[in-house]
């Protein structure tokens, strides 16, 4: 009988560890509202018209901190704002999704990735919390331009199965920086391209299939035309602030937009709720207890 309910006990292990949640966030870098979902299926037909009808989106998603790629990110991963620098020097103070879900579960390395198109995002891996850090960190895989990033997911995120992840897709802020006006939108129509592959990839995982949130956003936008154009970012105008969030996949309903404001500081808190585990220093509130999302999942 000992050995029976112990069979029954590691068939159980299995069975939920095989159903775990997983949660991926793409962040397509410095990508203005205006050419995103401002601007529908123009230049991201994939997203608007594949995705979006399965998922969720919210038209006022926004970072209400600093507007550039190493705070924007941390953001994301912590919940909380980041005064942190953009030339990553300086980790986030306050534990990542990564330390979380690792201390929490005893989880390890591999069970948390960075895929990005800049080192500096190196600094997303853990942070210098003193109750968290390098301990805990997530595994870091570097790639020079979008499609090798997203060659380098296809290589290794099948194998290795992480069940918390973060996307850095460079080429759209490159593009703004570079001043390319046909590159910047070339390079946003490729990240709309990838993340549909991206989608596709995970669903065919059976790790992945339907067990999988992804989030796709912003870490900021980039100036308006008010305030110097699509070049640059990093103050708090409108072009800056306004990102995109669109959300699919498990525990997500269908074919819903949100208007209500919702920041970066929401995600970390979603993907605790997501993946059972808190997040206590987080400054925002899962983007699952928005209330439109509550009355759709018990509908």
């Amino acid at each position: 009988m000992n050995r029976i309910f112990k069979i029954v006990l590691l068939l159980i292990f299995i069975l939920s560890f095989a159903a775990a949640q997983n949660v991926v966030m793409a962040v397509i870098d410095g990508a203005r509202y205006s050419e995103t979902f401002g601007a529908e299926a123009t230049y991201m037909p994939n997203i608007w018209n594949t995705l979006r009808p399965q998922g969720t989106i919210w038209t006022n998603f926004r970072n209400e901190g600093l507007t550039k790629t190493d705070p924007g990110h941390a953001t994301i991963i912590s919940g909380v704002w980041q005064k942190i620098d953009n030339v990553g020097v300086l980790r986030s103070g306050d534990p990542t999704v990564f330390e979380y879900f690792r201390k929490y579960t005893g989880a390890g390395e591999q069970s948390g990735a960075v895929y990005s198109g800049k080192p500096k995002l190196e600094i997303l891996t853990y942070s210098r919390n003193s109750e968290y850090g390098k301990a805990y960190k997530a595994a870091f895989f570097l790639a020079a331009n979008d499609r090798a990033v997203f060659d380098s997911i296809k290589t290794t995120i099948t194998k290795n199965h992480p069940r918390i992840t973060i996307i850095n897709f460079p080429d759209v802020d490159v593009q703004g920086h570079a001043n390319n006006w046909n590159g910047y939108l070339a390079a946003i129509h490729t990240a709309d391209s990838l993340v549909n592959e991206l989608w596709n990839l995970l669903q065919q995982d059976s790790f992945y299939h339907n067990t999988t949130t992804l989030f796709v956003t912003n870490d900021h936008g980039r100036h308006d035309d008010a305030h110097g154009g699509f070049s640059n970012h990093g103050d708090t105008c409108e072009g800056c602030r306004h990102i995109m969030l669109l959300t699919i996949g498990k525990n997500i309903p269908a074919g819903k937009i949100i208007s209500s404001k919702h920041t970066q500081c929401d995600i970390a808190p979603t993907v605790g709720e997501l993946l059972s585990f808190p997040t206590p220093s987080a400054e925002g509130k899962s983007l699952l207890q928005d209330s439109v999302l509550i009355y759709a999942r018990k509908h």
